[in-house]
């Protein structure tokens, strides 16, 4: 009976997910047609993209989100923000902070009608895993959006980890972070792996998903490090407040 339940809310939620696209890609597009003259940031257009982003937690009563420390996240300036990666739910919980940042995201994201609409739009960071000059196409995009005084969303693990278990890093955001001079605010997610599973589409259940935003950390604070070194301590700043919250 319980399977037969999640099923049913599974079918509703995503056809519930369809219908809010279907109605809010007319409003997106207008407002960035309106918008895209002069808010070069697209601040407003974002804004709508977190409410159409955060509105799928309201509609959900099988997940409940707590988010705390958000005014650690000063979005008037530069940063590179990172978290760890659990459930494509993430995405959602994020956009609940309604501050402005762009997204990066692997290319093939772009093409997926709606979220990928929403991606373009807003000028997001497309990354070109196959191709061989990958960083290069990340970095000229990264350094553009961070020269315009807006912040970088970035999950260092390049992929959700599934089972909620901290994976490895790659060092791109951390490359970035020292050749641009940039301060980065690490973020931690958990429990959303239990409301999607990875490679999933059906809801699992009741879902407590908590998104911690830590202390901004500035450049200077890390500058004398190498990129791995870098790498290797926000990726124990992270492990270590995810077992936190867990404990």
């Amino acid at each position: 009976m319980k399977q037969f339940l999640l099923l049913i809310s599974s079918v509703l939620f995503w056809t519930w997910f369809l219908i809010s696209s279907v109605v809010l890609t007319p409003p997106l597009i207008i407002v960035w047609a309106l918008t895209v003259p002069f808010d070069r940031r697209r601040s407003v257009l974002h804004k709508l993209s977190c409410f159409w982003g955060a509105q799928y937690f309201w509609a959900n009563p099988l997940w409940r989100s707590r988010i705390t420390g958000k005014e650690k996240f000063d979005d008037r300036y530069p940063w590179i923000v990172i978290s760890n990666h659990q459930s494509l739910v993430d995405i959602m919980v994020i956009y609940g902070l309604f501050k402005r940042f762009r997204w990066t995201s692997k290319a093939e994201n772009f093409k997926v009608p709606f979220v990928g609409w929403v991606l373009s739009f807003n000028r997001s960071i497309r990354v070109y895993r196959a191709s061989r000059d990958a960083y290069r196409r990340f970095r000229n995009q990264a350094v553009a959006v961070l020269e315009m005084g807006t912040p970088i969303m970035i999950f260092p693990e390049g992929t959700r980890s599934g089972d909620g278990q901290l994976g490895r890093f790659k060092q791109g955001a951390f490359m970035l972070a020292h050749e641009t001079h940039t301060g980065i605010i690490p973020m931690v997610l958990d429990g959303s792996y239990r409301a999607i599973r990875k490679n999933g589409w059906r809801l699992t259940g009741f879902a407590k998903i908590q998104l911690k935003i830590l202390d901004p950390v500035p450049y200077d604070e890390f500058k004398d490090l190498s990129t791995a070194e870098t790498t290797a301590k926000f990726r124990k700043i992270i492990d270590d407040e995810l077992q936190a919250l867990r404990s």
